[in-house]
């Protein structure tokens, strides 16, 4: 009884510690993508479109994680949009991901060694990207579950191994397979615990001292049903997604093979030792030039692939005296694959958020190091311990202000990128924003220098080429962002209400012409055809676009108003009033429908 009262103890003090470490975030406004994804997603904003958000990708048409959004639209739900709920929910969610990970290090390591685990992944500084930006409760969730899963099947284990077959066994099974498939509804990097569950085969197979085969085979049949599971749920993100990979490639691996994504990716295994060890410099960017890309061998490359083998090499051959230190290196390569651009395109190069599953082997080691010293020298392996949750707790304490909210992030990224195509784009936006328009066009110019293939680089330099009415210089920069991705019809929108005011009629048609192949039945592809319409001197065929628009949408007020006024400048009365009548019926209160009607009556087309 006084193991596990010490137990229950040291794991609620490392879940405080970890809610304490995190608890100024409390605070905090929505950050960089929270704003996109949260705030100005009306979708997530009332749990009445259950069913939508369960059918609709996590960003544009990329990416799938339908708990996640469920998680955010029950906290507008619950707080009406207030940031500060959020924040308190993600601080939960790390408390509780930091007692499962004492859990997990409980099974190898005595109190002291699976406390200084715990603790260290309390204050890691490399979870304050996962932790304090909002949209980072993707990471947390995932992880979180995938050690519910880890754990839920170790138990399974050890009931397989004393035979018994009663409720107890059916809960830890099925509370295995709860927790996959919802960690796989929450982010993609639970599609590791598969192998996950083959690692703890395998170092309960050495506690116990027989084969990984009989470990295994006492709960094949649950391993077998993960791994259907996870098939499962990879058709039906495929099926929203459109695809299996559903994300573009990472800037520098467009267009590479599996050799040129190892090559680019080589160098990046330093940055993963050094962030989930020693990680004394944090950054909110790691794009091209601040992370040189290269798809060839690099002295840089050479290091990153010979430290792989070395931990690979150190893994298995420490793997019977310290099996924590494989499992934990293990841990850290399995969950990294999913992660790494090697298997599918992840969007990005490198992202701290990433790492907060991969960094539970991080401290498994840590836990195993502490331990170790521990046992032979008492005084030196706590000193260990305090000395590095101390180091953990200053690095995250002095991180956590540039997430606190928009004005203190993007100076924080240009700063911590420099050389990156994003700080360029990020201190572009951010002298346009102080007046400075000379500043930004160059900054945003230099940004599409480093890396010219990012459609979103393009479209923010063409909506300040809008501002300053060089129609011209607009429309080619918004064809090019619609050109680099051709799901981003509102930038061939622009591009072709630019071509016009420029007086570029033909132009503006080839636009149009290749949005009709990406999406026909947009409204705003609609839009565009009635506006070249019009440009051309064909009144009736804009109408014509017009109707169709409204047809298509017949509760939107906006469009029968257009269809009205297309209709009126055709001399088409017939149309033009039944979309007055429309309009009327909407929105009867329109201060502009005195006018139209007005201009109705005008044209003989009353009634």
């Amino acid at each position: 009884m006084k193991g596990v009262s010490s137990d229950r103890v040291v794991m609620a003090t490392a879940a405080l510690v970890a809610a304490g470490a995190f608890a100024v975030t409390a605070g905090y406004q929505f950050v960089y993508d929270d704003v996109h994804i949260i705030q100005n997603k009306t979708l997530l904003h009332s749990l009445a479109n259950w069913r939508e958000i369960l059918t609709t990708t996590w960003w544009g048409y990329a990416l799938y994680r339908p708990l996640t959004e469920m998680s955010f639209a029950a906290d507008w739900a619950v707080s009406g949009g207030d940031p500060r709920w959020f924040h308190v929910v993600n601080v939960l969610l790390h408390a509780a991901s930091t007692a499962l990970v004492f859990m997990l290090a409980r099974s190898g390591l005595g109190v002291v060694g699976a406390g200084a685990a715990a603790l260290a992944f309390a204050v890691h500084p490399v979870h304050v990207e996962a932790v304090a930006n909002v949209v980072g409760r993707a990471e947390v969730l995932a992880a979180c579950l995938a050690l519910a899963a880890v754990l839920s099947y170790r138990a399974d284990g050890v009931l397989a191994r004393r035979g018994y077959m009663g409720p107890r066994r059916w809960a830890a099974s099925f509370g295995a397979l709860g927790a996959i498939a919802a960690g796989l509804a929450a982010k993609e990097t639970a599609f590791a615990i598969p192998g996950l569950f083959l690692l703890s085969d395998w170092f309960d197979a050495g506690l116990h001292d027989e084969p990984l085969a009989a470990a295994w085979g006492r709960h094949g049949v649950l391993w077998g049903a993960a791994v259907v599971l996870a098939a499962e749920w990879l058709w039906v993100r495929a099926s929203v997604v459109g695809d299996l990979a559903g994300d573009h490639a990472a800037a520098g691996l467009e267009g590479e093979g599996l050799l040129g994504r190892v090559l680019v990716m080589a160098p990046v295994v330093l940055e993963y030792v050094r962030l989930l060890w020693f990680p004394a410099r944090l950054s909110a960017d790691y794009s091209p030039d601040f992370l040189p890309v290269a798809a060839r061998l690099t002295v840089r490359g050479v290091l990153g692939l010979a430290g792989l083998v070395g931990l690979v090499w150190l893994a298995f051959r420490i793997r019977r005296r310290a099996p924590m230190i494989t499992l934990g290196l293990a841990w850290i390569g399995g969950t990294l694959l999913i992660v790494s651009n090697l298997v599918v395109p992840t969007g990005v190069l490198l992202a701290e958020r990433t790492l907060y599953l991969p960094s539970v082997g991080a401290v498994l080691v840590f836990g195993w190091l502490v331990a170790w010293t521990e046992a032979s020298w008492y005084r030196v392996g706590v000193a260990l311990a305090a000395l590095a949750v101390a180091a953990g707790l200053v690095g995250t304490a002095t991180r956590l202000p540039a997430w606190r909210d928009n004005n203190h992030f993007f100076p924080q990224l240009v700063r911590d990128a420099p050389g990156s195509y994003r700080a360029y784009l990020v201190a572009g936006a951010l002298s346009y924003d102080a007046g400075d328009r000379g500043q930004g066009e160059a900054l945003l110019r230099r940004a599409l220098v480093v890396y010219p293939l990012h459609p979103v680089v393009w479209s923010t330099l063409a909506y300040r080429m809008e501002e300053d009415r060089r129609w011209a210089d607009a429309a080619q920069y918004f064809h090019v962002a619609f050109r680099l991705d051709s799901m981003r019809i509102e930038a061939g929108v622009r591009a072709a209400a630019s071509y016009l005011r420029a007086g570029l009629v033909d132009s503006a048609e080839a636009v149009a012409d290749r949005m009709a192949e990406v999406n026909a039945g947009d409204a705003r592809y609609l839009a565009a055809r009635a506006e070249i319409a019009a440009a051309r001197g064909r009144p009736l065929e804009a109408m014509t676009w017009r109707r169709r628009q409204a047809w298509q949408f017949p509760h939107v007020w906006q469009y029968w108003f257009l269809a009205a006024d297309a209709a009126l400048q055709a001399g088409y009365c017939w149309e033009a009033s039944r979309s007055v009548a429309r309009v009327r019926s909407l929105r009867p209160d329109e201060p502009r429908l005195e006018v139209l009607e007005q201009r109705a009556r005008a044209a003989g087309c009353e009634g």
